[in-house]
């Protein structure tokens, strides 16, 4: 293959990166929504486009050109998968549960070969460490926050304790003096 085919597969495959990188599970699933037919979904939208951004992460610069070309394909394929569940209203279709279970069904199908064809590009070499992932940040505030509270409650037992013991040796001399 010539430079020009290398940089059009190059260019093709970042072209439909950037698309996928573009779109968010929640927004496939319609999870906004009331009535939400792509809801069981979510988990499939997740995992695939997780793989491409992998993908996206992924050194390319040695990988064939025939190969791109290969990974930009199953990448325009899930591209008109992903847009036709967007597009899809339901209107005009006799059962609109039936057909979204069909285009989940089909992003579920597709992720395994995918995932075949893709994995020597995701696949980390053995010679790199293992990334730590922080905790996230909800974590840490949940943790903050639980602090704080026990915090609360410590104090506000020891006020209670303290202002009923005074309550306590009140009643106490009152109920001596009606004797």
């Amino acid at each position: 293959m010539t430079i020009s085919s290398e940089r059009e597969a190059h260019l093709r495959l970042s072209i439909c990166l950037a698309r996928l990188a573009a779109f968010k599970p929640a927004d496939l699933a319609r999870t906004d929504r009331r009535k939400s037919i792509f809801r069981n979904g979510l988990p499939h939208f997740e995992r695939t486009l997780s793989l491409f951004r992998q993908v996206a992460h992924s050194n390319l610069r040695n990988v064939p050109p025939e190969y791109l070309n290969v990974v930009a394909d199953d990448a325009e394929k899930t591209l008109a998968r992903f847009r036709e569940i967007l597009s899809f209203t339901g209107e005009g279709v006799q059962d609109p549960k039936e057909v979204s279970a069909a285009m989940i069904s089909a992003v579920r199908d597709a992720y395994e070969p995918i995932y075949e064809k893709l994995s020597p590009i995701i696949k980390t070499p053995v010679s790199e460490p293992e990334v730590v992932r922080k905790p996230k940040r909800r974590f840490a505030l949940a943790i903050g926050v639980a602090i704080a509270v026990l915090a609360a409650a410590i104090v506000g037992s020891h006020f209670a304790g303290y202002h009923y013991a005074q309550c306590t040796v009140f009643a106490e001399k009152m109920a001596s003096a009606l004797r």
